[in-house]
């Protein structure tokens, strides 16, 4: 199948010690930006899975639990580009699925692993089974402590009408964030019958951040002489807690690849984030004091039902029912000192109940005929979503339906020789938290907010793609076309007073083409290599508030990546990435580039390894953007973490032995195409 890759980022060296996002930051075709929001081929509508299934390990955010989620869980990761009507419609990119490490073999099984790096990145994690008889137990832990700096700096100049500067000052931030993370997982396989499993597993993550920050302004004067300058403190702390409980039913027939699942998942998240802020100088005689609290509970409810039937030897129908439910409770408060006193900002109070259920079923068809098959589908999705602030009274309610269909013709056209082509309708919900109409007080001269009145966005995809296989290695080719109506931009607009916000809007359509090449290839038993390449080029058509965002955004990416093996237990791994500069609505981000090295050796007889891995090795990881409008332009240097790490790890295998997992699993550089 074209319609996905596999990368077994479990033995890429340049991620040992990563967190998920830094490990999703190294997969093909997918970019995290200085947010930690991904994005792929260039668009920010992926759905992010675990297990083909939402989880409660990314319930506090996708972002933020990426960078919590130790990269030593995960096995691999599929990137599905165009996905069947089986999926859930939502991620109009795609399908990111990450699949966490299980084992099933009998007796009592594992593995143990320790980290340590700088900056502060340190931890340790297990991965146990025992199999017995009809039941399987599995427990995965992972406790780990990080803390990164980051920051930036940048320039900013608002202009009069006449063109003349009216404000002109720089800002220099910096931060230290992190704190201890640690999950348990626990569960079981019961086989019941031949026929009949049944899997239950328990979930705890929690994680405790201590963040600092400090953001400097200086205010010039059109000659760039200093005015004044303004210092703001930040100290932040962040509690979560998640729980997730799992159950999972499945029973096989007599009948060769007939199939019933029926999943139900249950996970609740709470976060508490509070801030104090400090600012001094500038105009203020007195110090600035505030305060902000944000406490956020969900729930969420899976429940879900597919069935498998074969028909003869070539046909095989699908369908399935589908209901999720998600509640969220997200309350805001800012406080400032006057007098001695903290009093509430009344423009910054309030409280977002957020609900969000989703009723899908599908159905899908296919037959082969020869060399020729052909798969098409079609899910519809029953979308209830309200968003009410409880205190300001505003209410948002989006009740709608959809047809979704999904086409892929493929045809062999020798044992080494595949094509396909592919089509998908797919939609991307505005996440909650873009919906909340507050600001981000840690920088109050360039704020973030959301937009309560954000509309989902709306793709039609299709794709054609040739697989070949050589003696030793494979090439893949992709193009691909999407149009998308609805578009979710983030826009900076400029104010009156010296200050930018950012803030989300559907500004129009946008037309996106691109090819993917990728080539792996053995050059001799002990030296092999990857490399791929992305270009990309879109058309952005909108306007808001009378201004004209139409954009022409070009854009491309490549990845090297080279693997020696002298032998059988020494390797060395180097990867290195470039990406483009590209275009946007409001003006372009430069271009960015970094370099890794890693190396293990095998110990212990082949039952333990080390591995000392060297990332952005010349600290070159950092985004770099220009917004040039009429009124307004900025320049922008930005690290959300510093990607500059040297990390040692030690991993041992219980009942194991790699190196005829490795002659089993001789698959380059880790990427296998389904």
């Amino acid at each position: 199948k074209l319609d996905r890759r596999v990368f077994n980022v479990g033995k890429d060296l340049t991620n040992a010690g990563n967190s998920a996002a830094d490990i999703l930051d190294r997969v093909h075709s997918v970019s995290v930006d200085p947010e930690g929001n991904d994005s792929l081929r260039g668009s920010q509508g992926v759905r992010i899975l675990v297990n083909g299934q939402p989880s409660g390990l990314l319930s506090a955010g996708e972002t933020e639990a990426l960078l919590r989620m130790q990269g030593d869980i995960i096995e691999s990761v599929e990137v599905i580009t165009n996905p069947s009507a089986r999926y859930e419609a939502e991620g109009e990119a795609g399908i990111i699925n990450i699949i966490l490490k299980k084992n099933r073999d009998r007796g009592f099984n594992g593995s143990f692993g320790l980290t340590a790096g700088y900056p502060h990145n340190y931890g340790a994690s297990y991965n146990l089974n025992y199999r017995q008889q009809d039941f399987n137990f599995f427990s995965n832990f992972g406790i780990d402590y990080r803390r990164t700096p980051g920051g930036g700096n940048s320039t900013q100049r608002f202009f009069d009408e006449a063109g003349s500067i009216t404000e002109f000052y720089t800002t220099e931030t910096n931060q230290l964030r992190g704190g201890l993370g640690g999950y348990l997982e626990l569960g079981t396989d019961w086989n019941i019958d031949d026929r009949n499993m049944l899997t239950a597993s328990l979930l705890y993550r929690t994680g405790e951040d201590s963040n600092e920050g400090e953001v400097i302004y200086r205010d010039l004067d059109g000659s760039q002489s200093l005015l004044n300058t303004t210092i703001r403190d930040i100290l932040e702390e962040e509690i979560d807690h998640n729980v997730e409980t799992s159950l999972t039913y499945r029973r096989t027939f007599d009948q060769e690849d007939r199939e019933w699942t029926v999943v139900f998942k249950y996970f609740l998240n709470d976060d508490t984030e509070l801030a104090d802020y400090t600012q001094t100088g500038g105009d203020a005689p007195n110090p600035l004091l505030q305060r902000s609290s944000n406490t956020e509970d969900e729930a969420n409810i899976l429940l879900q039902s597919d069935y498998i039937h074969p028909i003869g030897e070539n046909t095989r129908i699908e369908g399935g029912l589908r209901a999720a439910l998600r509640t969220v409770n997200n309350d805001f408060l800012l406080e400032e000192q006057q007098n001695g006193e903290f009093m509430t900002v009344p423009s910054f109070d309030d409280r977002l109940k957020y609900t969000e259920d989703i009723y899908a079923a599908y159905l899908i068809a296919g037959h082969e005929f020869g060399a020729f098959s052909v798969q098409g589908g079609l899910r519809g999705e029953l979308s209830d979503i309200t968003a009410a602030l409880l205190q300001s009274g505003q209410a948002n309610d989006q009740d709608y339906f959809n047809l979704f269909p999904s086409l892929s013709l493929s045809y062999q056209l020798t044992e080494a020789q595949q094509v396909q082509l592919s089509y998908s309708r797919r939609l991307s919900r505005p996440y909650f938290r873009r919906l909340l109409p507050f600001s981000n007080f840690n920088d109050p001269r360039n704020n973030s907010i959301g937009n309560p009145n954000l509309r989902p966005e709306f793709t039609d995809s299709y794709e054609a793609g040739y697989l070949r296989y050589f003696t030793n290695g494979t090439l893949l080719t992709s193009l691909y076309y999407r149009r998308t109506t609805g578009v979710i931009e983030r826009l900076t607009l400029p104010g009156n007073d010296g200050t930018s916000i950012r803030y989300p809007v559907n500004l129009g359509t946008r037309d996106a083409y691109g090819i993917e090449l990728n080539f792996s290839y053995d050059l001799t038993e002990w030296w092999d290599i990857n490399t791929d390449f992305n270009l990309y080029q879109a058309f952005l058509e909108g306007s808001f508030e009378g201004e004209d965002y139409s954009a022409n955004i070009l854009s491309w990416s490549a990845r090297a990546n080279t693997r020696i093996k002298p032998n059988d237990v020494f390797q060395v791994q180097t990867s290195f990435r470039y990406r483009g500069p590209q275009n946007n609505a409001q003006g372009r981000r430069l271009a960015v580039y970094s370099l890794d090295l890693a190396a293990s050796l095998d110990v212990m007889g082949g039952k333990g390894t080390l591995t000392l891995a060297g990332r952005d090795l010349f600290n070159s990881r950092k985004w770099r953007s220009v917004i040039d409008l009429p009124r307004f332009k900025s320049e922008s240097v930005f690290q959300w973490r510093r990607s500059q790490q040297v990390v040692l790890t030690f991993n041992y295998r219980l009942n194991q032995d790699k190196r005829q997992q490795r002659r089993e699993e001789n698959r380059g550089d880790g990427m296998d195409f389904e």
